[in-house]
């Protein structure tokens, strides 16, 4: 056990910023160059004419210089790049790209910043806690980073620390970057970047709960017991838990995205059906969520188990929505658009803004198809190219009643989740059959009409 941590793990890292002074600033100074950089190529656009290519690498450029400083900043900063990077339809070709290292690492802080959290965390020397530590965080993300290390009763476990000051900067963050974003407009939509960031700001303070996730986490063990030969979920050590400071079982294995990359693509689309139909089952069996699925959150082990992580935004839902959404794919099975109308008033869609006698019913059908189009057919999907919200878009813009069509607040997390498990199967260019999945869920929950 080594005493004098700091002379063996140096002062690596990047302190991270809690002056919000200083946070903004740097966002501004960001926001300036990329709306600057943006405008000067829309202007190019207009006036000489630009390639397709050479859009796409202004927007890669902006993107990676939006990356670097919301990877330094943390917290809602960077959480921001990583659902916006999630969402492939949210941004043009070419900037998601640039913001993808974000889904993956960021640039750590500092070993003193890491030890000074734990000891205040938990009330005493790291000594008297762990047997070794490493220093050398083995992943960096927008709320915390995550170390290995060996307790003194012998188990290894992973330790996430979480970057000081984070719930401190929230606000002031995310207006700042609000007001950049809709700045360097085109590319994002007002009334969707507002859902957006209501939604990371209640992600963000529920994650920065280490106590609530050990819980959840251990909660979702009991979830998965009798699912052992294909899930596993880590044991958090809550005796060793606290607000800022997280220590878990240990887990072994390569991110969902970096093992499917290594296999042929049957074993990809077998691998990635498995992980649409945990959503599905947690959803609509267990009215619970996983709320974050981007890739670095599920390990594949060496003996092929996907291995569920970070449980820091879990949500709840009511049987009668859950119910409600497979209710809804009946309609379109059964061709009963008539119905899917009183499905939506009695599930909140649209909320005082829904007028059933606005939509037609015809329509209501035509719209189902295309944002349902994965469960129109028993047969495999291709999820490449497939673009609903683009679609839909244009679709609304000719009937504009549906743009009233708008989700219950409570199901922004459900939705948000959807794109970021569609994001991940058009990436892989996944094919993979979703109709029946979804037609044998419905019949155990007793909702299915059509067949």
């Amino acid at each position: 056990m080594a005493k004098d941590w700091e002379k063996l793990a140096g002062e690596k890292g990047e302190r991270v910023s809690t002056n919000r002074f200083q946070r903004a600033l740097k966002l501004g100074s960001m926001g300036a160059k990329v709306g600057a950089s943006s405008l000067a190529g829309r202007m190019k656009s207009m006036l000489s004419g630009s390639s397709e290519d050479e859009i796409k690498e202004m927007f890669k450029k902006n993107a990676g210089q939006m990356a670097e400083v919301l990877g330094e900043l943390k917290g809602a900063s960077m959480k921001v790049g990583q659902m916006l990077s999630a969402d492939p339809e949210m941004l043009p070709e070419g900037f998601a790209e640039g913001l993808e290292s974000l889904q993956r690492d960021a640039p750590p802080m500092t070993w003193n910043t890491v030890k000074d959290q734990i000891e205040t965390s938990l009330d005493r020397p790291m000594e008297t806690v762990f047997s070794w530590f490493d220093p050398e965080p083995v992943g960096a993300a927008s709320i915390g980073q995550v170390h290995r290390a060996r307790l003194d009763t012998g188990e290894d476990v992973a330790v996430k620390v979480q970057y000081p000051g984070v719930a401190d900067a929230l606000e002031s963050d995310m207006e700042t970057l609000k007001q950049m974003l809709i700045w360097g407009r085109p590319f994002i939509e007002r009334e969707r970047l507002d859902l957006y960031f209501q939604e990371i700001h209640d992600v963000l303070m529920t994650e920065a709960d280490y106590v609530q996730e050990a819980q959840q986490a251990n909660k979702f063990r009991g979830y998965f017991k009798d699912k052992l030969d294909e899930f596993y979920v880590p044991k958090a050590y809550e005796e060793y838990t606290a607000k800022q400071v997280l220590v878990m079982e240990f887990v072994e294995g390569d991110k969902l995205d970096v093992a499917i990359e290594k296999m042929p693509k049957a074993e990809r689309d077998e691998m990635l059906q498995r992980w649409l139909e945990v959503f599905v089952w947690m959803f609509h069996e267990l009215q619970v969520l996983h709320s974050d699925p981007h890739p670095g959150n599920f390990l594949i082990d060496s003996s092929n188990r996907m291995v569920l992580l970070d449980f820091g935004c879990v949500k709840s839902f009511e049987a009668e929505f859950t119910d409600g959404i497979l209710e809804l794919l009946d309609t379109l099975w059964a061709d009963d658009p008539e119905r899917a109308l009183d499905i939506y008033e009695r599930i909140g869609f649209g909320g005082a803004k829904f007028h059933r006698e606005e939509f037609n019913p015809e329509l209501v059908t035509q719209y189902h198809e295309i944002v349902l189009a994965p469960f129109l057919r028993d047969e495999p999907f291709e999820f490449k190219g497939w673009t609903p919200a683009i679609e839909s878009k244009m679709f609304m813009l000719k009937h504009p009643s549906f743009l009233t069509l708008t989700p219950p607040p409570h199901a922004l997390a459900y939705f948000r989740v959807l794109s970021g498990i569609k994001g991940l199967l058009g990436r892989f260019e996944a094919r993979i059959n979703t109709f029946e999945a979804a037609v044998k869920t419905a019949e155990r929950r007793g909702v299915l009409t059509a067949f």
